[in-house]
């Protein structure tokens, strides 16, 4: 069984996936109108009656917390997150004792050292038993590069180093395989890939979901990931989390996430201009929610109001 809610959250990232009674909250960004924790989280667990941690019985317990990188956009709820419920894993780039000394995070490469946001992060990892792990061994399998492998690299770091330390998640549940790269970029992506033969391996058997890295951007398209999954494209359909459309601020999705030279469009959505299928969402539609409990395709909902995907987790 598997569930997941990718949050329209502007050009911010959060999702949530609950799968083999296991929960996994990535990335937790917000907007100035939508915050997953205090807005989708927490009145989900509290229909449910939801158990408490027992490290912590006056939060919520939830099975997974994975930061994929510490960016501003990926961790702006997280002093919500912290206030209601206690991850049993918290997985992110970090530099706890006991790591190997090319494992460990620069923090001054990823500035804003003083942000409110980071500051509780590097609290929260305090007694944290490393290494990086996932919830999940037999669904869930993690890969990454190493912070001081990127930092040494001068193309990884110009790229960005934050950016390219990124963890990256390959879910399969139920045969089907879902891909979140965080904000890996193009060097990055081909870096990993090629360090990583269990990864290569699992893009050649094919990728149903992809979560396009880096928001969609133009600058990070990677045309080395889609010559690694199998027909050089996704099945299902390609997901980017964006802001609405806005003249100040130059971002631009690279167009190619909506071809069909890219994916496949196995769902059951329609596309639009008289196109049969749909090759990409984006999050600025509303919040998508993905249910992989069907037999043959995925089924995707697209909704803005948060309440009606809060009922769909509650069936």
């Amino acid at each position: 069984m598997m569930k997941q809610i990718v949050f329209n959250v502007g050009g911010a990232l959060s999702t949530y996936v609950e799968f083999d009674n296991k929960t996994l909250l990535v990335d937790i960004g917000k907007s100035s109108e939508f915050n997953p924790i205090t807005d989708f989280l927490l009145p989900l667990y509290k229909k449910r009656s939801a158990e408490k941690s027992k490290n912590n019985s006056s939060k919520y317990h939830i099975d997974q917390l994975l930061i994929s990188h510490p960016h501003k956009d990926h961790i702006s709820a997280i002093e919500d997150f912290d206030t209601h419920f206690y991850p049993e894993l918290l997985t992110t780039p970090n530099d706890n004792d006991g790591m190997q000394q090319n494992e460990l995070i620069n923090w001054e490469k990823v500035g804003n050292e003083d942000d409110a946001s980071i500051i509780k992060l590097r609290e929260m990892l305090v007694g944290r038993i490393p290494p990086l792990r996932a919830t999940s061994d037999q669904n869930e399998f993690i890969y990454y590069l190493a912070p001081k492998e990127v930092e040494d690299n001068a193309t990884l770091t110009s790229e960005s180093y934050c950016n390219n330390i990124s963890i990256v998640i390959f879910l399969i549940v139920n045969g089907y395989r879902v891909f979140f790269p965080g904000d890996i970029q193009k060097e990055g992506m081909k870096n990993i890939i090629d360090k990583n033969h269990y990864l290569k391996n699992k893009l050649k058997g094919g990728v149903d979901v992809l979560i396009a890295p880096h928001h969609g951007l133009r600058s990070s398209f990677s045309t080395y990931l889609f010559d690694n999954i199998k027909d050089n494209k996704t099945c299902s359909i390609n997901i980017v989390s964006e802001k609405v459309n806005n003249p100040d601020e130059a971002r631009e999705v690279d167009t190619r996430y909506s071809s069909a030279d890219y994916c496949k469009g196995e769902n059951n959505l329609k596309g639009g201009n008289g196109i049969d299928k749909c090759y990409q969402i984006k999050t600025s539609r509303g919040h998508i929610v993905i249910d992989y409990n069907q037999k043959n395709n995925p089924v995707f909902s697209i909704y803005s109001d948060i309440k009606d995907a809060i009922n769909q987790f509650l069936k």
